[in-house]
């Protein structure tokens, strides 16, 4: 198990170089077992203690650690890993989004379990604001048929009349001050039926 300190010092390094070697730890390793409840990621635990401390502390420049986070997490799923960390990986790329990380965030949360799209919230897919978001999925000249599927989404779920949605910053104060105590509350209990 690494320390703190140690994976505070690998954040740092990488955040200068992003050296992927300094990541290895960290990488999606299947342990090889096939049994429903048995297949896991070797490097999970590592990871996810990585996620935890970069969310302490991250900015725009942590944006390719985030991604490489996201694309582990994202193999993790086929080794029924907890869909926790990767929420906290997509709300680090939202906070820190540019318009085109939208595709990285729909992908989270359509693109890879049910589980996981239940349990990321929508509004990581309205970006900085909905109207400016359709805007530019509309204009955007590559990944038209994407856009398209994104748009539909969007409107789908805006023509919903009894849901309400959070702007941008009332998101972003919920994630920070209520749902992240609750995927810190989740994950404990799930490290120690894992490995209790």
């Amino acid at each position: 198990m690494l320390t703190e300190k140690k994976i505070r010092e690998i954040i740092n390094h990488y955040s200068i170089d992003n050296n992927n070697l300094l990541l290895s730890h960290f990488e999606c390793k299947h342990n090889g077992k096939t049994e429903y409840g048995n297949s896991f990621d070797q490097n999970y635990w590592n990871r996810k203690d990585l996620i935890l401390d970069l969310y302490k502390n991250y900015n725009e420049k942590d944006k390719p650690l985030i991604k490489w986070l996201i694309q582990q997490e994202s193999k993790g799923c086929e080794y029924d890993i907890p869909q926790y960390t990767i929420d906290i990986c997509a709300f680090m790329l939202y906070r820190h989004m540019e318009n085109q990380d939208i595709y990285n965030l729909y992908d989270i949360k359509f693109g890879l379990t049910s589980d996981i799209q239940c349990f990321v919230d929508i509004e990581l897919i309205f970006g900085f604001d909905k109207e400016q978001m359709k805007d530019f999925l509309k204009n955007e000249k590559s990944n038209k048929r994407l856009n398209k599927k994104i748009l539909k989404t969007i409107n789908y779920y805006e023509s919903q009349l009894d849901a309400i949605y959070r702007n941008r910053d009332e998101y972003i104060n919920y994630f920070e001050t209520k749902k992240i105590i609750n995927i810190k509350n989740e994950l404990e209990e799930f490290e120690e039926y894992y490995k209790g």
